[in-house]
């Protein structure tokens, strides 16, 4: 069953994932702020304009997610799974984002400010527009990805190793 909830019906949403521990619905202008989510499975779901204020995404799984527009800012994503999902205009703010791994994801349009990507996996990944705005990129890891000039000369200015990058 796919179900399809109204942004101010976050709250029902909240105990909805309480219940069944997992997701596999639309939520567009979703505002999951100051929740506990950890462990949580938004698997499958349209989380399109979407923001996850302060909140706890401790583990989660976000696999052929539609993250769209969505806001990340003050999260924690420690452990999080993200896996073929579309990140157009997504943007993450002051998040750690340390050792995950975002191998063969396409990034359009997203932003990454104020966050820490030590020892990320960008693997394989294609990213078109992507900004890294003063966040930490120690020892993040670009081997065969794809990008763009403008993406390219951020990072190389950054000192990122993009010696294995593919510039397209």
């Amino acid at each position: 069953m796919r179900y399809i909830w109204q942004s101010d019906t976050i709250g029902l949403c909240c105990l909805y994932m309480v219940i069944y521990g997992h997701w596999n619905f639309s939520v567009h202008d979703g505002k999951f702020n100051s929740c506990d989510l950890s462990r949580s499975d938004f698997s499958h779901s349209d989380l399109t304009n979407s923001t996850f204020k302060n909140s706890n995404l401790d583990h989660c799984s976000f696999e052929n997610t539609n993250l769209t527009g969505t806001l990340f800012k003050n999260a924690n994503l420690k452990g999080v799974t993200f896996k073929n999902s579309i990140y157009n205009k997504t943007h993450f703010k002051s998040c750690n984002l340390s050792g995950l791994i975002f191998d063969g994801e396409t990034f359009k349009q997203t932003i990454f400010e104020g966050s820490s990507l030590r020892k990320a996996s960008f693997r394989d990944a294609i990213l078109i527009n992507v900004q890294f705005r003063m966040s930490d990129l120690k020892k993040i890891d670009f081997t065969g990805a794809s990008m763009d000039k403008l993406t390219y000369n951020s990072l190389h200015g950054a000192k990122v190793d993009l010696s294995s990058v593919n510039i397209i």
